[in-house]
């Protein structure tokens, strides 16, 4: 990204006593809550390797093309995340795409990791998935729109 839209930029805008007009005031929260999200999706990767739910060797393309929610029918709860849900929300992130309106991962992964008897390995992990649903629920009850 350039130096327009930048914090950076933005202070400088400001400073000088700039109107910087609606694209950049309407475009902070989005850039913040964007880089919140991009950070988040680190530290779940980060977590997923450490307790050893990361793994080298990719699901069937079969698997992977699920039409259900999560992959529930053909992947466990921790290969969905990293086959599918990380790869496609960077790649949202990364393309500049509207982030998605609503994330209610949470709940799903409570009751996996529980029924798994994973719950207190994992309890950074969904500490992790609690925070990015909240990043993706509050930009869209604050009315930020397009982040």
């Amino acid at each position: 990204m350039g130096r327009e839209g930048s914090l950076y930029h933005n202070r400088l805008v400001a400073d000088a006593g700039i109107d910087p007009g609606p694209w950049l005031v309407q475009n902070r929260p989005m850039q913040a809550i964007r880089e919140r999200v991009a950070e988040t999706l680190g530290e779940m990767e980060r977590e997923m390797r450490r307790i050893g739910h990361w793994t080298a060797e990719p699901p069937s393309a079969e698997a992977l093309a699920s039409t259900f929610p999560f992959c529930y029918d053909t992947l466990q709860f921790q290969e969905w995340l990293q086959w599918v849900f990380i790869p496609r929300l960077g790649a949202v992130l990364e393309g500049r795409h509207p982030l998605p309106e609503k994330s209610d991962m949470a709940p799903l992964a409570e009751v996996w990791f529980q029924e798994q008897g994973m719950a207190l390995e994992a309890a950074r992990l969904l500490e992790i998935i609690r925070e990015l649903d909240r990043l993706l629920n509050a930009r869209r009850s604050a009315g930020v729109r397009g982040a």
